[in-house]
C-alpha cells in the first residue's frame, strides 16, 4: 500500500475511519502491535491525527459515545461470567486453605517423624556401641572357655577312659584293669596308677572306668597296646558269656567328645579315611599320602571342609 502522508510504499498500515486514507504505522503515530490490540470495533473508528485535529466537537462526541457504549457492551459481556469466576476463586481459596491445612499437618508429622528418626539414630548408635562391647566380651568369654577347656583336657592327659565293662557288686577295679592289661599284652603295675574309679555316663545307666596313670608315657603305651588288640570283649576279662565290646580311649572333655563325633561325621562325608585321637588331640588324614591335621575346634574343621 501507499502511505497517504509520505507517498512511500509500505507493507501495512492503518485506515482512517473519516478520510479513509491508508497511513503507514510510522506516519500514523501508532505501532502495528498497538493497532492490532485495538480490536476490530475500535479499528473501524480509528482516525488519523489530521482528522482528529479537524474534527469538530459536535462531530467527535457521537463517535466517542458510540465507542464508549461499545466498550461498555464488551465489558458487560465480560462481567456476565464474573459470578462464575468469583465462585471459582472462592473454590480455589477453599482448596488452598485445605492444602495449607494439609501441609501444616504434614509438616507437623514430618517434624514428629524427624524427631523420632533422630531418637532412633541415637539408639542405633548406642546399640552399635553396646554390640561392640558384647562382641569384645563374647570374645573374652570364648577365650576363657577355651582356656578352661584346654586346662581341663591338660589335667586329663594321663587319663584313660574304659567303656563297656559291666558293673558288678563288690568289684575290684584294679583287678579288672590288670585283666585288661593281660588281654592287651601290657602289664599294669599298681604303683603306676594315681587313681581308678567309676564315673556315671550322661543319660545312661552304664558307668565308665577312668584310670589316671602317673605319667602320660605309661598311658600312651597302654592305649597303644589296646589299639593293637583292636577288639576286646567283656568275656575276655572275666565276664562269662558276655560278648559286649570294651573300648579304651583317651579321657576327653565333653567338648572334645562332641567335637570328635562332629569331626568323624563331617569328614566321613568328605572322603577322609582316618580320624583318631592321640595325646588327647583329634587328628585327621584323608588318605595314606595326605598331610595330618589336628582339629582343635570346629573352626579348624571348617577349614578342611
Amino acid at each position: 500500500m501507499k502511505c497517504a502522508y509520505c507517498d512511500n510504499q509500505v507493507g501495512d498500515g492503518a485506515q482512517c475511519s473519516l478520510c479513509k486514507n491508508e497511513v503507514g504505522f510510522c506516519c500514523a503515530g501508532i505501532t502495528e502491535q498497538g493497532y492490532r490490540k485495538l480490536g476490530s470495533d475500535r479499528r473501524t473508528t480509528w482516525k488519523c491525527h489530521i482528522c482528529k485535529r479537524d474534527a469538530s466537537p459536535a462531530r467527535a462526541k457521537p463517535a466517542d459515545i458510540e465507542t464508549v457504549l461499545q466498550e461498555l457492551r464488551e465489558m458487560k459481556k465480560q462481567l456476565l461470567c464474573l459470578p462464575g469466576m468469583v465462585q471459582d476463586v472462592n473454590d480455589i481459596k477453599t482448596e488452598l486453605s485445605e492444602v495449607k491445612e494439609s501441609c501444616n499437618f504434614s509438616s507437623a508429622k514430618l517434624e514428629e517423624h524427624s524427631s523420632r528418626l533422630v531418637e532412633v539414630e541415637r539408639k542405633v548408635s548406642e546399640l552399635e556401641a553396646l554390640q561392640e562391647k558384647v562382641v569384645l566380651q563374647s570374645n573374652e568369654i570364648s577365650f576363657i572357655n577355651n582356656e578352661m577347656s584346654r586346662n581341663d583336657q591338660q589335667q586329663r592327659l594321663n587319663n584313660v577312659e574304659i567303656k563297656g565293662v559291666p558293673v558288678k557288686k563288690n568289684e575290684n577295679l584294679f583287678t579288672i584293669l590288670k585283666d585288661i592289661g593281660t588281654v592287651i599284652g601290657y602289664q599294669v603295675e599298681k604303683n603306676s596308677i594315681n587313681y581308678i574309679s567309676r564315673v556315671p555316663m550322661h543319660k545312661s545307666k552304664e558307668k565308665l572306668i577312668i584310670v589316671s596313670f602317673t605319667n602320660r608315657y605309661i598311658k600312651e603305651d597302654f592305649i597303644a597296646s589296646a589299639r593293637s588288640k583292636k577288639k576286646i570283649s567283656a568275656e575276655e576279662i572275666g565276664f562269662k558269656d558276655n560278648k559286649q565290646s570294651v573300648f579304651i580311649n583317651d579321657h576327653l572333655t565333653p567338648e572334645n567328645k562332641k567335637l570328635l563325633t562332629t569331626t568323624k561325621t563331617t569328614l566321613k562325608q568328605k572322603g577322609y579315611q582316618y580320624v583318631w585321637v592321640k595325646y588327647c588331640k583329634i587328628h585327621a588324614r584323608k588318605d595314606d599320602t595326605s598331610n595330618v591335621y589336628i582339629i582343635h575346634s570346629e573352626r579348624d574343621l571348617n577349614k578342611l571342609v
